[in-house]
């Protein structure tokens, strides 16, 4: 493999999590970091460390995501049970955009970090995400 089509494939690794989580928001980011990496990790040493950040920082994402689900449903099932009998709803548009919002950082986070990493694939650098779990070795 030449080395510009190495940097190609590095950066489609990075950007197969926003491709991925644009189809399947929870999961999607995940399966298409790990396809691109799979389809060319036996090709390079490079695109195999790259797959495997890109990889790692898309599980994390989801982690959290999981987390804020969570967290979602625990405030809402408290919220329901103190108010089952009360008619007051005006404070339940509060949650729902308070943990809107924290899906949509998650959401920007993958697109500024994913692109930082495929443009600096791209240039042959290898690039190790700052917020990840470092899962798959």
């Amino acid at each position: 493999m030449d080395h510009k089509e190495e940097k190609t494939w590095g950066a489609l690794v990075h950007l197969g999590g926003i491709i991925g989580m644009a189809i399947l928001s929870h999961v999607g980011n995940i399966i298409g970091a790990l396809v691109m990496w799979l389809i060319k990790r036996n090709d390079s040493a490079f695109i195999d460390n790259q797959g495997k950040e890109a990889l790692n920082f898309q599980i994390t994402l989801s982690f959290i995501n999981v987390a804020i689900g969570v967290l979602y449903g625990i405030r809402h099932g408290v919220w329901a049970f103190r108010h089952m009998w009360d008619n007051d709803f005006s404070f339940r548009h509060i949650d729902f955009f308070t943990f809107s919002s924290a899906y949509g950082i998650v959401w920007l986070l993958n697109i500024i970090f994913s692109i930082i990493g495929a443009v600096r694939a791209n240039k042959g650098e290898a690039y190790r995400y700052p917020i990840s779990w470092r899962i798959v070795k």
